[in-house]
């Protein structure tokens, strides 16, 4: 047997090992990590907030919905700080405020049903799904911050529940002002969950106007963000005419493939425990029902089932026998002992290694040929694939769209096929390049390597041998200079 004393070593060591399994590496260079940046430093340097397009050849003429202007102004400054190793503390950062908000999100479940803090082995879970959302949702976007938050907004709308005291109702409406404003496309997720509570307080009879307030009061601030309506809306915008179905993010789990076996057991687990989890309340009902259905229906909203599995299984563990067998209690401290420790070793390694953007992946090499070409001051018309576009805009091109699918899905965008922005950049390198090179002028096209060598014989027919070939692919001069 594990000497009680030892435990919280023990426990602090797990965590603290856990943090040293999540690779710095595979946080970065995320397509829409560039263009954030970006439009983050554009927005300081001259003092606005975006509600058009830059740097495309339309110029300013494309409308855009400024729903994750937060988080630009918060990425933006630690790049020009520190490069990359910025960009780690606000990865970093994310994780602490997601794991100690899951860790939160199990004490509150427990209270609900009258039991105490969570057993040591269910850290196991807590971090197994830290780890899982880490790989596959904390890629230097706004949803490694706006995951955290949900958490805790999540956590303290049940602490309400149970307290009804004025320092939860003030936090809930905080939180809501804040993925208003950082992450306003994941917004009416809070709206749900706030509209579960008040069903939950109807139900119960516990509703009051001091609550009525509260909840009127979350649903308010959300509305006070830069963008309004449109910006917590969001997902409208991106669905019309099922855009979003072009991306691969938005497509269905393949729960069968090798790849996305945790994302299976995630789900047999969360199925499993459900009979000892959902205690016949209402609101874990409703939970239950929302995290079920986004959890299976595309890769993007997955998410939910990760973030609220925490949740059911802290209640569940009980009538797992295991889990008892030892009766030491997860305290706070030893949690946030071993994540600072393992994310002070992380940051370390970074500032001390700096990463670097994956030229493989991006036309890093293509770029720097691009501007050498250039004159000083002038941003070259540069045609790239559409994820690789977001790149192209950050080292100093302008692009036909640059990764965001508003606003170059709006009728403004619309030209050769009678295709939007959007489309021609994810259509465009095929059969109908030229038709489309002819439309947009751009100076360059970066053909990636992999084409099909029919498309590529025919694009060196018109437009000559490349260029520069490199690492991502070959660079073709459209227009003389």
């Amino acid at each position: 047997m594990i000497k009680k004393s030892l435990v919280p070593f023990i426990l602090c060591a797990l965590t603290a090992g856990a943090i040293l399994l999540m690779l710095p590496k595979y946080s970065y260079n995320d397509p829409d990590t560039f263009w954030h940046i970006e439009l983050g430093r554009y927005m300081i340097g001259h003092a606005t907030v975006l509600h058009h397009a830059i740097h495309t050849y339309a110029g300013d003429r494309l409308p855009y919905i400024p729903h994750e202007f937060g988080f630009q102004l918060m990425i933006a400054p630690l790049f020009e700080a520190w490069g990359w190793p910025g960009i780690y503390l606000l990865t970093a950062g994310s994780i602490f405020l997601l794991t100690t908000g899951l860790y939160k999100l199990a004490l509150v479940s427990r209270k609900e049903e009258g039991l105490g803090g969570p057993p040591a082995l269910f850290l196991a879970i807590l971090l197994a799904v830290v780890i899982s959302v880490y790989y596959y949702y904390f890629t230097s976007r706004p949803q490694m911050v706006s995951a955290g938050i949900i958490v805790w907004f999540f956590a303290f709308l049940r602490a309400y529940r149970l307290t009804d005291s004025r320092k939860d109702a003030i936090l809930l409406i905080v939180l809501s002002f804040l993925l208003a404003n950082i992450h306003a496309g994941v917004w009416p997720v809070i709206a749900v969950f706030t509209g579960m509570a008040v069903i939950e307080a109807i139900v119960e009879k516990r509703m009051s106007a001091k609550r009525i307030a509260v909840f009127a009061a979350i649903f308010a601030v959300g509305l006070l963000n830069v963008g309004g309506w449109r910006s917590i809306l969001f997902i409208l915008t991106v669905t019309h005419r099922n855009f979003n179905l072009l991306i691969n993010e938005w497509d269905p789990i393949r729960f069968s493939s090798f790849e996305d076996l945790p994302r299976l057991l995630a789900l047999l687990f969360f199925a499993a425990i459900l009979p000892f989890a959902l205690h016949k309340k209402t609101f874990r009902y409703l939970v239950m029902l929302g995290v079920l259905y986004l959890g299976v229906s595309n890769y993007k909203q997955n998410l939910f089932l990760w973030l609220f599995l925490p949740y059911f299984a802290a209640t569940a563990v009980e009538r797992i026998p295991v889990f008892n067998a030892i009766k030491f209690r997860i305290q706070q401290r030893h949690l946030i002992t071993g994540l600072a420790f393992g994310l002070l070793l992380q940051t370390a390694f970074v500032f001390r290694y700096p990463a670097e953007v994956d030229a493989s992946s991006y036309p890093v090499a293509e770029m720097s040929y691009i501007l050498d070409q250039t004159p000083a001051g002038m941003r070259p018309k540069v045609m790239a694939p559409y994820g690789a576009s977001g790149y192209v805009m950050f080292r100093g091109g302008d692009v036909l769209c640059d990764g965001r699918q508003d606003p170059f899905i709006t009728t403004a965008s619309i030209g050769a096929y009678g295709w939007t922005a959007f489309e021609r950049s994810m259509y465009g390198f095929s059969e109908r390049l030229p038709e489309i090179v002819r439309s947009d002028r751009p100076d360059y096209v970066i053909a990636k390597n992999g084409v099909s060598e029919i498309l590529y014989a025919d694009w060196v027919k018109r437009y000559g041998a490349p260029r520069f070939k490199g690492k991502f692919g070959s660079v073709f001069l459209v227009t003389p200079q």
